[in-house]
């Protein structure tokens, strides 16, 4: 008895240095290839709901996905297998979309998502291209229960496949300036954002090059693109100090009643980033001055108004948002306490 009573301590003291120790946030990327409910290999419920499983069982609270069609097929998925959770993207109407999802428990967003570069173009061999088929997209977001709030920017990046091209030379050629340009590109929106940033998703190459970031890889051996043993989900960061405590994992996402033994269906694992805020500063003055320069207003998930910081309407609760992201949802102000406008 007094063994297992031992026993009973030391697991009980072990178990609060962990959870003091514990990561304050789990972040990553997840290319679910070409996700749609409805169409062309649309993914089933059974399907929708073996990835949900997969997403909560991961602890994960904020991801970035690419290779999604559009808001029908988020609001669909989020709204029968992920309660609780909220998405935001970009709907272009294509097949290969940039979304964040997240746990409304552990994150909010404070602002965007914005999306950068979706009309640039650049120049190759006397001709001018269009610079990013799936422009990448910055989000504003807070940990809640860390207390700190942090930029993430979702990308996907030109794959480097000539199949197909009759001049081999010149694809490669087309392929390697492009992928320069895109990576210039997303060094100069990295660099105009403050505070910690994240720069996540799939950069379509196992060794990427040029980024003026830190790039975390899995290491080798372990493959997030596994019919071809490749590694081309990354997570980045920069404006933050990484800890020893920083833990990156995959977590293996292939359907089987969707995969044979050829391909796997989504062909992408998740990257997911296990992370603390140590030496990073509180929020708490950050949000104050984003307030003050954005004009953050708050609004609540039933009702139609947006309102201003302390409204009797929100009853102490109410999720921030920048004024113009309010009203491009549609949001009109309160008549009560009379929000910027």
């Amino acid at each position: 008895m007094r063994r297992f009573t031992k026993k009973v301590i030391l697991g009980a003291l072990l178990a609060v240095i962990w959870a003091a120790q514990a990561p304050a946030l789990v972040i990553g990327t997840f290319n679910i290839e070409y996700f749609n409910v409805s169409g062309k290999k649309a993914y089933s419920q059974e399907d929708c709901s073996y990835l949900a499983r997969l997403i909560k069982e991961s602890d994960v609270d904020l991801l970035a996905l690419q290779e999604i069609e559009g808001d029908a097929t988020m609001r669909f998925f989020v709204t029968k297998f992920l309660p609780g959770w909220a998405y935001s993207g970009n709907d272009t109407g294509g097949r290969q979309d940039l979304y964040f999802l997240w746990r409304k428990d552990s994150v909010r967003i404070l602002d965007g998502p914005v999306v950068y570069g979706a009309n640039g173009s650049f120049r190759f061999e006397g001709k001018s291209y269009r610079l990013h088929d799936r422009p990448p997209m910055v989000g504003l977001f807070l940990d809640i229960e860390g207390d700190r709030r942090f930029h993430m920017v979702n990308v996907h990046l030109k794959s480097q496949s000539t199949r197909g091209k009759d001049d081999q030379d010149r694809a490669k050629r087309y392929n390697d300036f492009k992928r320069g340009a895109q990576i210039d590109g997303i060094n100069g929106i990295v660099g105009s954002l403050k505070g910690p940033v994240f720069i996540l998703g799939d950069y379509n190459v196992d060794d990427p090059k040029g980024t003026n970031f830190p790039l975390l890889s899995l290491p080798k051996g372990s493959y997030s693109y596994d019919d071809r043993k490749s590694r081309l989900d990354y997570i980045g960061y920069l404006g933050i100090e990484k800890s020893d405590s920083w833990r990156l994992f995959e977590v293996e996402t292939s359907i089987p009643a969707r995969s044979t033994k050829r391909s796997q269906s989504p062909d992408h694992d998740m990257v997911l980033l296990d992370l603390n805020w140590d030496g990073s500063p509180s929020s708490k003055k950050d949000i104050n001055d984003v307030e003050k320069r954005e004009q953050i207003v708050y609004v609540t998930e039933t009702g139609k108004k947006y309102h201003s910081k302390g409204c009797s309407y929100l009853k102490g609760k109410g999720e921030p948002l920048s004024l113009d992201k309010a009203k491009s949802l549609g949001y009109s102000p309160c008549s009560r306490c009379n929000p910027p406008k």
